[in-house]
């Protein structure tokens, strides 16, 4: 388990079942109450119950969790974030031997994190209590030695997740990873057929062969789906699919810009983003994962019910990125890129990421004025690649709300 401070808010994290729990108020009280006198009550069940503190405590752990209770008292965190990551994404190889239209990224290059510069990057991250390591590419089972990097993060009892494209998976590849403690693998798949795949991604019998070896396997796995106006219509079969597999969950993505086809002609239309919204609210038997940066879903659903600082692009503000050469990025999707340094140094000073922290006054357009933004924000990276700037308002939300003018 990770136990750590956040302003007034002890958050806890066990990496083997990925629950996290945000401990606050009267029931902060309670778990000082149990920890020091041995007083339970329903909540302290609860928390055993889940894992997140264990049925028999040892005094270190005791004493580690006391710690950062009294820290909750006198930790600051910058605006709207967190004090520290909860996760970091990491992407360790550039290449890559598909060639996707929607995708986003350089795959002229074919550079390899070292593992020595891995490892490092890891053990600075155990230092400040980051939850999860999300590790991407280019397509990451291409690194020769993928299971070291996957044993390196979570011998720093941290979460360790895989996106892939499913190329490259095998029987033998998924047994080494699962030794090494792998918690989740996403595997990237748009279509339920390889026709309506192909719109907008390649290897369609790859991700099939990966995931009916995750299915036989105990290893915790999902699908990533992309949103777009050619597969919209395909969701509920894409549904069904993964309930047949027994996936742990769907993750929908947002789709953003790409230099390898037209982003207008694939963009959801206002009745392609109604016509999903109505299908999420019928699944049934599925968790249902919906991409930071699809915010909007979330308001059409949920309205301004949602905590604001869970809520909305969480880029700078609750995960950031590192690429293959270790420099740092808010997120995968965005050009500010700032050269390798201090990873706390980076999160508490980059002006990269205060701009995005400060979004609510600097913002302009349509987003300024929608009754929704604090808990949306709408997608930083899209606002940059289609109007070059992160402070440019979305165009044409399908869910804009305007302020009633006083």
């Amino acid at each position: 388990m990770i136990y750590r401070a956040e302003p007034g808010t002890l958050m806890m994290f066990n990496a083997d079942n990925g629950i996290t729990a945000v401990v606050s108020g009267n029931e902060l009280y309670s778990l000082k109450k149990y920890l020091e006198a041995g007083v339970e009550n329903e909540f302290i069940y609860r928390l055993i119950d889940l894992k997140l503190i264990p049925e028999e405590i040892s005094e270190c752990e005791r004493q580690e969790i006391l710690k950062e209770i009294e820290n909750t008292e006198s930790i600051s965190a910058p605006l709207r974030s967190f004090a520290v990551p909860e996760s970091i994404h990491i992407d360790i190889t550039t290449f890559c031997p598909l060639n996707c239209p929607q995708c986003y990224k350089d795959t002229s290059k074919n550079i390899e994190m070292p593992f020595g510069k891995f490892s490092d990057i890891i053990d600075r991250a155990k230092a400040l209590k980051v939850f999860q390591i999300a590790l991407g590419g280019g397509e990451p089972l291409t690194v020769g030695n993928l299971p070291a990097f996957v044993k390196k993060v979570v011998s720093c009892k941290m979460s360790c997740t895989i996106t892939t494209s499913g190329c490259g998976l095998t029987e033998e590849l998924l047994d080494e990873l699962r030794e090494s403690g792998i918690n989740h693998i996403q595997v990237s798949l748009n279509g339920s057929t390889k026709e309506i795949n192909s719109y907008s991604r390649d290897g369609f019998d790859e991700a099939v062969s990966s995931l009916n070896i995750l299915s036989g396997s105990s290893v915790q796995f999902g699908i990533n789906w992309v949103a777009r106006r050619d597969n919209v219509k395909d969701f509920e079969n894409i549904v069904n699919y993964a309930k047949e597999l027994k996936a742990d969950n769907i993750n929908i993505l947002r789709y953003k810009p790409s230099v390898r086809e037209d982003y207008g002609k694939n963009l959801l239309t206002k009745e392609d983003f109604n016509l999903l919204v109505a299908a999420i609210r019928k699944v049934r038997g599925i968790k249902i994962k919906i991409d930071s940066a699809f915010s909007n879903i979330l308001c059409h659903i949920y309205g301004n019910r949602i905590n604001p600082i869970n809520c909305g692009c969480g880029a700078g503000r609750r995960f950031m990125m590192i690429d293959p050469l270790g420099r740092f990025k808010p997120c995968s999707h965005m050009s500010l890129v700032s050269e390798e340094q201090d990873m706390l140094q980076y999160w508490l000073n980059s002006p990269d990421i205060a701009k995005l922290r400060q979004i609510e006054e600097c913002i302009y357009g349509d987003c300024k004025h929608c009754s929704y933004l604090k808990v949306c924000r709408g997608c930083r990276a899209i606002c940059e690649r289609l109007q070059n700037d992160i402070n440019a308002g979305e165009i044409n939300c399908p869910v804009l709300n305007r302020k009633e003018m006083v």
